[in-house]
């Protein structure tokens, strides 16, 4: 479900929504603290450095993890999107085939103990 629908389904689609919202919110701070803490260990490493040149490596490393993280999740999104858009096209032709092959089936069951009964 999209914001567009999402606004006309309701509080429960709006709840829905929120808890998304909160959910991808917390999930990105929780990457932006590995994204510190993996710069300050490696910062920890290079004991050489000033404060001046520490602060700016801290910078760009959680930076640069950032928006390596938000390209990923961006791919992952679209790939998901693919996915979801093919198994929904699969459904609807599988649907599509059972019904087909249930309106030959009943009137074939029924033709068959129709026979059957007057067979009998």
């Amino acid at each position: 479900m999209d914001d567009r629908t999402a606004a006309h389904a309701g509080p429960a689609a709006e709840t829905d929504r929120g808890l998304r919202q909160l959910d991808g919110y917390l999930y990105w701070q929780g990457e932006l603290s590995d994204a510190r803490r993996e710069a300050e260990e490696l910062c920890d490493r290079l004991e050489w450095l000033t404060t001046s040149e520490r602060d700016e490596l801290l910078r760009a490393y959680t930076s640069t993890r950032a928006a390596l993280t938000e390209q990923l999740l961006r791919r992952l999104a679209k790939r998901r999107d693919e996915l979801r858009a093919d198994y929904e096209a699969r459904y609807r032709q599988l649907r599509s085939r059972v019904v087909g092959w249930a309106a030959v089936a009943v009137p074939c069951v029924c033709l068959v103990v129709e026979v059957l009964r007057l067979a009998v």
